[in-house]
Formats: C-alpha cells, sequence, structure tokens
C-alpha cells in the first residue's frame, strides 16, 4: 500500500495568529503563515519545493530550527530568498528546554535540564514594523566582504608601507651624505676593499 498523498508532511503546520505568539518569538506576524520546521535529518530539497509551491497561499514563511537542524534551516531561508526576490527578514534566536531533558525530568527529579538553541527566520512580502531586533530588508546581504577583496587589501597595504620606507630611506640617506639605489663602480670596491694577502706567500717569505 501507498501512502496516503492527503497525509500532511511532518514539517510543515499552518498557524493562526493566536498559537503563534507563544510558539515563535516574532511580533507582529500575520494571521495566516506557513510554518516550516527543519530537522538535522530533512531534506531541503524536499521542504525547499513544499515551500516554494505553498507560499502563494500565505505570502509570508517562518523557517524554524532547533539545535543540530539551524544549520539546515537558515540554508533553506537564503535558497528560498533567491527564489523569491524582495523578502523582508527577521531572525530570532533564543534558547528552549530540550524534549529529553522534559521527560527524564518526570521520571527523574535530579536530571538536570538541558537548553538547546533555537531559530526562527521570517520571510515575507510585507512587515508591519522594521525597527524590531534581527530585520534585513530586501537585498540587504550584510556587509560581508570576500578573500579576494581582503588579499588585494593586503598587497596594496604592503606596497604603500614600502612606497613609504623607502621614501623615508632615501631621504635620510640622502640627508646624511649617503647615496641609495645606485651601484658602485670597480674603482671604489678595490679603494674600500683592500685585496687579501695570500697566507702561503707570506710564509714562503719568512
Amino acid at each position: 500500500m501507498g501512502k496516503s498523498k492527503s497525509k500532511k508532511k511532518k514539517w510543515v503546520k499552518n498557524l493562526e495568529s493566536e498559537s503563534t505568539e507563544s510558539e515563535i518569538p516574532i511580533p507582529n506576524l500575520p494571521e495566516k503563515i506557513l510554518l516550516m520546521r527543519v530537522k538535522s535529518g530533512t531534506k531541503i530539497r524536499n521542504v525547499l519545493g513544499y515551500a516554494l509551491k505553498e507560499f502563494a497561499n500565505y505570502n509570508c514563511i517562518v523557517w524554524t530550527a532547533a539545535g543540530h537542524g539551524i544549520g539546515k534551516a537558515i540554508s533553506c531561508a537564503e535558497l528560498f530568498k533567491k527564489k523569491q526576490e524582495g523578502l523582508h527578514q527577521i531572525t530570532r534566536l533564543r534558547y528552549v528546554e530540550s524534549q529529553k531533558s522534559k521527560e527524564e525530568n518526570k521520571t527523574n527529579v535530579n536530571v538536570e535540564t538541558r537548553h538547546v538553541p533555537e531559530i526562527h527566520i521570517f520571510l515575507g512580502k510585507e512587515v508591519k514594523d522594521i525597527s524590531v531586533p534581527g530585520y534585513q530588508a530586501p537585498g540587504d546581504n550584510g556587509q560581508f566582504i570576500n578573500n579576494e577583496d581582503i588579499k588585494n587589501g593586503e598587497k596594496e597595504k604592503k606596497e604603500e608601507t614600502a612606497n613609504n620606507l623607502s621614501c623615508i630611506n632615501a631621504e635620510e640617506f640622502a640627508a646624511m651624505g649617503l647615496r641609495t639605489g645606485q651601484k658602485r663602480s670597480k674603482k671604489e670596491h678595490q679603494t674600500e676593499a683592500p685585496p687579501k694577502k695570500n697566507k702561503k706567500r707570506e710564509n714562503d717569505d719568512q
């Protein structure tokens, strides 16, 4: 027997505004949103395909994950933004009590509660308040610098410092009556460096 097509996905949940306030720590959420739960074993291709198909019915989506699934949730949100341009983003992070620690506390009182990080990424065509913490405007990718730009900047700095040092040294040497960047003639070499005597000849003369 094949699986029923009408069966809802485990990682999809439609939320009304009353339940979103306690479940998602993002204020002023729309009445109807598409909530996508991502876990460490979730396939990005599956959840992303479903989200792109259903997004037209909601115009806003929230990617949420906890623990090891946070990396995949961020990847899903970034890929989704590339497919659907012009979206406002609000990101929230918090720590929540893990389900395992809750179950252990019921059986054993002395068990320590464990808290895991949780992320919520809201993407929507409209946002009521852009002054909320974690807001990111459409098309704003942050002030990240490529490695090539860093390397080019370091090269320019090295060249500038080398040029400055050479200028300073030239001025200092000129003030002292010395020359830089010029080769000495053979006559100067002969006058400054006396010829070495051959020790064998000296011993023979003695």
